[in-house]
């Protein structure tokens, strides 16, 4: 079969200003005069997914593939992984055969040899989570300097607003994996330690954009956030009303596979679930959800000083939904 290839800027303008929520538009549609409008919009660019790693099955490599073309058309500055990044039981060590099976053999188009952030997930806990950690010494792409850790951007050369980017480890949060075999060194994470950091990197940041990026969701309509009582209980009641409090923008995270935006009527937080990396479930949209599908694909996020514009792309290109975010005022 032949593949098209796709303009550069007319794909970007497309995940940029993309048509009504839920609807679908084929990339090279765009026309040449948004892509000229495009060269003046700037802005950061960058892909987040999670729940990926399977050995390039259940969609992975597609997903992979998708996502460098993507990359490349839409200048993206770096990935972000929401965690689960080794089904089912993690890496033993650095040299476990899953990095080139699952990581390094899969995301292979030039455009995704760029920064990794990454955090860990329930899965990456069966495994050794702090060979993930260690990766970061040996991969030039791979980058988890400790289990929670905050990352600084500038939105362009010429633009001098920031983002900060507060990575989380949020598998010694669960009360239920605690009481469970199998997690690791799971019960000797301080979490206490962990929300004070939090607390105090959030405060402390001056960044006009705050974005949070964890595994487990604070809202989900999919399997684990209608079932998993930590998710329904525990992570609302532990971070609602902290995000907001904290001017946090919006908290992206995966471990329900699917996609989701979730936006409560008295927060102004914005989150999304993003963990469609490779294989899906079922959801049903929930009360406070503006859109949920269920499809393999990835995201990607556009930050200029005034938008956050999100854009869930599929397997085959096509943008599944897209929306301006206002910059909330603080």
């Amino acid at each position: 079969m032949l593949r098209l290839r796709w303009e550069p800027v007319a794909l970007v303008m497309s995940l940029l200003v993309g048509g009504a929520f839920g609807q679908s538009a084929k990339v090279n549609e765009l026309p040449d005069s948004l892509a000229k409008q495009y060269k003046k919009k700037g802005g950061l660019n960058f892909i987040i997914f999670g729940d990926w790693g399977r050995n390039g099955y259940f969609n992975q490599k597609e997903v992979a593939d998708e996502m460098g073309l993507v990359a490349e058309a839409a200048g993206t500055e770096f990935i972000i992984s929401a965690g689960d990044n080794f089904q089912i039981n993690g890496v033993r060590s650095v040299n476990d055969p899953l990095w080139q099976t699952s990581y390094e053999s899969i995301y292979t188009h030039p455009a995704l040899l760029k920064d990794w952030y990454v955090v860990l997930g329930n899965h990456d806990y069966h495994g050794n989570p702090q060979a993930e950690v260690d990766y970061t010494k040996v991969s030039r792409r791979w980058n988890m300097p400790s289990r929670y850790y905050v990352v600084h951007k500038k939105l362009g050369e010429k633009d001098s607003t920031t983002a900060d980017f507060f990575f989380l480890d949020t598998p010694p949060l669960q009360r239920k994996y605690h009481s469970e075999d199998g997690y690791s060194d799971l019960n000797k994470q301080d979490t206490a330690a962990q929300l004070k950091w939090l607390d105090q990197a959030l405060k402390a940041s001056k960044s006009r954009w705050k974005i949070v990026v964890g595994h487990h969701p604070v809202y989900s309509s999919g399997g684990h956030g209608t079932k998993d009582e930590d998710i329904i209980v525990d992570m609302p009641k532990r971070f609602a009303k902290f995000f907001a409090s904290h001017g946090v923008d919006a908290y992206f995270c995966g471990h329900d596979h699917d996609f989701e935006y979730i936006k409560q009527n008295d927060s102004p937080v914005n989150y999304f679930v993003i963990g469609n990396g490779s294989e899906t479930r079922p959801i049903k949209a929930g009360p406070a959800t503006v859109f949920a599908k269920s499809f393999s694909g990835f995201t990607t996020v556009n930050l200029s000083k005034n938008t956050m514009t999100v854009s869930a792309i599929d397997l085959k290109g096509n943008i599944v939904y897209t929306t301006a975010i206002p910059k909330a005022a603080k």
